[in-house]
């Protein structure tokens, strides 16, 4: 019985030490997101395919989010934010597995700047606060396979771990954001040691202005990767030039982004080109953001053109063109409906080397999206 007893105490104690810091302000956020997609392939050699399932997270990837901040006076705020991204159609948790897969961050934000640490989204990628260039895309990362300028660019990291990252403040339109990783994945590090040669390492940094409606953003991304596999793979460290912008009228927004890359071990989100030895190349892609009857229509169109880094002779050009459609029922509650068709062509060594390359692709998806709003919704735990 004063074992019991004194395990309510304890628990009490804990939960009243607690309740001021949650009262400070912690939300608790989230998004669900179902559809239907379709897929038509056509590969190099041998008949098409086609698949109807139901998935998740195309329009905007389900989670679900704690964010807890405090300020501290002198317009200087700390906080946490951790999201754990899943699978609505299975339960199962994304990010292979991990419990906060999407955001895990102690961050510092005020007049001086926003500063963070822990696992989050890169600079040249399309999650996170510091995610700058997606938002140039119509389509940003893409809703699944439809769309975004991951279609036409070197594929880096969607998320990093061990990361430090910091964005200053507007000075006339101008700011800077900078970003470095110690080891961009923990769960591949095998015998490797964070912030050695033995892992993959990454930093970036963007160059942004924005004002009266334009938005231009350059950044660079450089990616040192793990040795000795990447000497012994013949994989020289990854790097790629990225500049974008964005232009707005009360009756669209115009979306531009180009991509020069060199040793990315792979490029182009659906139809992947992939060479252990790196693959170098460039693309561009362009799009619109348009008002149409209470909702807002897309439509992207890209070009990109891709090589082996040192197989030169394996090579694949992509044409991509997208539209879409997003209609929102509530405040919380959005409808969409989306579709992409990608040609590619390929050497005829790349043709040798994966006959089940996709040389004509279809996409066609809709869907829910619902989410609980960090603001509206936020309630005190």
């Amino acid at each position: 019985m004063k074992i019991k007893l004194s395990a309510l105490m304890i628990a009490a104690g804990l939960t009243a030490a607690a309740s001021p810091v949650f009262a400070a302000g912690t939300q608790i956020y989230g998004i669900i997101n179902e559809g239907i997609a379709y897929q038509n392939w056509k590969p190099v050699s041998g008949p098409s395919t086609s698949s109807t399932q139901l998935v998740s997270g195309q329009y905007l990837g389900s989670r679900l989010g704690i964010k807890s901040e405090e300020d501290l006076g002198h317009c200087v705020r700390v906080g946490v934010q951790l999201e754990s991204g899943w699978y609505a159609d299975t339960g199962m948790s994304g990010q292979n597995g991990r419990l906060f897969g999407r955001d895990a961050r102690l961050y510092m934000d005020g007049d001086y700047g926003f500063l963070s640490a822990g696992r989050m989204g890169p600079i040249v990628g399309g999650n996170g606060p510091y995610a700058g260039l997606a938002a140039t895309s119509a389509f940003s990362c893409g809703w699944g396979n439809i769309g975004g300028h991951l279609q036409v660019a070197g594929l880096g990291f969607e998320y990093v771990d061990n990361a430090i990252a910091y964005a200053s403040p507007k000075f006339a339109g101008w700011d800077v954001t900078l970003q470095y990783s110690f080891g961009t994945d923990s769960q591949k590090y095998g015998t490797g040691v964070e912030g050695k040669s033995s892992v993959d390492r990454m930093y970036s940094g963007a160059l942004r202005y924005e004002k009266n409606g334009v938005m231009v953003i350059g950044g660079i991304e450089r990616i040192n990767f793990a040795q000795p596999a990447a000497r012994e793979a013949g994989l020289k460290d990854g790097i790629s030039y990225n500049l974008a912008g964005s232009y707005e009228t009360p009756w669209a927004r115009f979306t531009a982004y180009g991509q020069y890359f060199e040793n990315y071990t792979a490029a182009a989100k659906t139809t992947v080109f992939a060479i252990p030895s790196g693959v170098d190349g460039y693309g561009f892609n362009v799009g619109a953001d348009i008002p149409t009857l209470g909702g807002f229509f897309k439509v992207a169109l890209g070009y990109a053109d891709f090589e082996g880094s040192k197989l030169s002779d394996r090579t694949m050009k992509t044409y991509q063109a997208a539209v879409g459609y997003t209609y929102p029922l509530s405040k919380r509650t959005s409808v969409y409906a989306g579709a992409n068709w990608i040609t590619n062509r390929f050497s005829d060594a790349q043709k040798k080397a994966r006959p089940d390359s996709g040389k004509g692709v279809f996409d066609f998806t809709v869907g829910l999206s619902h989410k609980s709003d960090r603001m509206s919704d936020r309630f005190t735990v």
